[in-house]
């Protein structure tokens, strides 16, 4: 996302949410490295270590029973806001396998989709 999105749309109303969540055992929290991954100034990250939003995410995107939603990118209109439950988004792209209904990740499409959520 930083080098697809963030590093060539220069949109300051352009806003990205990192959440990283503890899939592994051995997470821990994200490593410092990681952070610099999507290290733009319109990124904001949160550390979910409790694991909350990957069930609410995976029901709000159809996901099959048991699969967290993590490695999702979703992409919002501006306004977007959530009430009890995460709203669906405009599009959204993964890294799941081949189950979800939705575009594998590509990050120059994922851009492209952006670029028209911007435009007035």
């Amino acid at each position: 996302m930083q080098t697809h999105v963030l590093d060539k749309i220069d949109d300051p109303s352009l806003r990205t949410y990192v959440v990283w969540v503890p899939i592994l055992p051995e997470d821990a929290g994200p490593p410092d490295d990681a952070l610099a991954l999507v290290g733009d100034a319109r990124a904001t990250h949160f550390w979910d270590g409790q694991r909350l939003l990957p069930g609410p995410f995976a029901r709000m995107l159809g996901l099959p029973d048991g699969w967290p939603a993590w490695d999702v990118y979703l992409a919002y209109p501006g306004g977007a806001r959530w009430e009890d439950e995460p709203p669906a988004p405009a599009f959204w792209h993964h890294q799941l396998g081949d189950e979800p209904q939705a575009p594998k990740l590509d990050g120059a499409a994922f851009a492209g989709g952006v670029r028209e959520l911007l435009a007035p």
